[in-house]
């Protein structure tokens, strides 16, 4: 008898975590009951697919998580498990700083919004909140169409794309949707053949105080229209932009004062046909001595690889000042590249008398650890140090003790 009480037992116990199992959850009202303000983003005009479906379990866990919000898994991985066409983002050259992130609720509302793509605010205010170069650009007396529109992926893709500055397309192609190549077009190029062309060399894309876009600094023989003054003869009526003598050379013949710092210890800048190019714009630009960006985003194109995009500004010091203050960019005497090879008297340019009357510095005092003279970088990293005064260490003990051992 006992025997057939355990049995009846279990049986009943199974059939009730059968129900307990099945039971029917009416989602989302049950989920309302607590989230009201949810259920009235149903007045939104953009609607995730699964909120306007009321699938609320497609993305949170209703029991427990070990993400934010009860998600189902981390959000990156959780929005590209429907949005399998994004997958193959890592594999761009470039992403967008979001993306490179994992934060799409960056951008997007994950539930509704009253912009298009459930965005979080309009298209223009959006990449503003990140971009403050855009409101400068707005007070421009010539401001490109889509920058005016604030239509920002009528160029770029919000995501991520095979061409630099996230374009949706290459240049020039890209410019050629919107300008095509007719007579008037290749009169105002002087006959030149763009097809092949990168009109970002002359061209703000976004917006200029000039006539045509063109950006504020140009160089003296394209600002005159002398194009032969660089360019071999016959390259006009669709010819080639073929340079007189090469590059190098032709940069030369006017700065001639470059000529002694190609004969310095160390040049690796003004090594190779395109030196100049690397980092300077041959026709115009809107920043100092025509180089093709400023001096903080230039530089880092080549210095300091190795660290992710978003942390590239922890390497700017000083105020994020110009690389130059420090540093000659075309040649110098010592590996570094600094202006003075001599680093104290290089700092005291700046920083008279710091140290003086503190810590023992100098040729007569050594470093321990390297045998060298103990100078401002035995205890300053310029770049990327992450402490106050750009301490190489934590200033409450490790600093010292990398030559005070116990």
């Amino acid at each position: 008898m006992k025997k057939i009480l355990t049995i009846l037992g279990l049986l009943c116990g199974a059939s009730s975590l059968l129900v307990a199992q099945n039971v029917k959850v009416n989602e989302p009202e049950v989920c309302y009951t607590c989230h009201e303000d949810v259920k009235d983003e149903h007045a939104k005009k953009s609607q995730h697919t699964a909120f306007s479906g009321g699938k609320c379990s497609d993305c949170h866990n209703p029991h427990a998580s070990r993400h934010a919000t009860l998600l189902n898994d981390k959000v990156d991985k959780l929005c590209l498990s429907c949005h399998e066409d994004l997958k193959g983002l890592d594999e761009l050259a470039a992403k967008h700083q979001p993306v490179v992130n994992g934060e799409c609720l960056s951008c997007h509302d994950p539930h509704a919004s009253d912009f298009g793509n459930q965005l979080v605010q309009s298209q223009g205010a959006l990449c503003q909140s990140c971009h403050p170069a855009v409101a400068e650009w707005l007070k421009q007396t010539r401001v490109h169409s889509p920058v005016a529109g604030k239509d920002c992926m009528k160029c770029h893709d919000p995501h991520g794309s095979a061409n630099a500055g996230i374009l949706a397309k290459g240049v020039p192609q890209l410019c050629f949707d919107c300008h095509p190549q007719n007579a008037q077009f290749t009169a105002t190029h002087k006959g030149y053949n763009l097809s092949s062309a990168d009109c970002s060399t002359c061209h703000d894309p976004h917006a200029s105080s000039n006539k045509g876009l063109l950006m504020a600094n140009q160089h003296a023989p394209f600002e005159g229209g002398e194009c032969s003054a660089c360019h071999a003869a016959g390259a006009q009526s669709g010819g080639s932009f073929a340079i007189a003598g090469g590059i190098a050379n032709t940069c030369l013949t006017c700065h001639e004062d470059q000529k002694t710092d190609k004969k310095a210890d160390y040049n690796v800048h003004l090594e190779g046909e395109n030196s100049c190019t690397n980092c300077h714009n041959p026709h115009a630009s809107n920043v100092g001595s025509l180089l093709s960006s400023s001096q903080q985003t230039m530089c880092t194109k080549c210095h300091f690889t190795d660290v992710p995009a978003k942390d590239k500004a922890k390497f700017m010091t000083h105020g994020e000042q110009d690389c130059t203050i420090c540093h000659s960019p075309h040649g110098a005497d010592n590996d570094r590249y600094l202006v003075n090879s001599d680093v104290m008297a290089l700092c005291r340019t700046c920083h008279a008398t710091t140290h003086k009357g503190s810590h023992p510095m100098g040729e007569d005092v050594i470093d321990k650890r390297t045998n060298a003279t103990l100078d401002c970088l035995s205890c300053h990293k310029m770049h990327g140090s992450g402490q106050e005064f750009y301490l190489a260490f934590n200033p409450d003990m490790d600093l010292c003790i990398q030559c005070h051992k116990r």
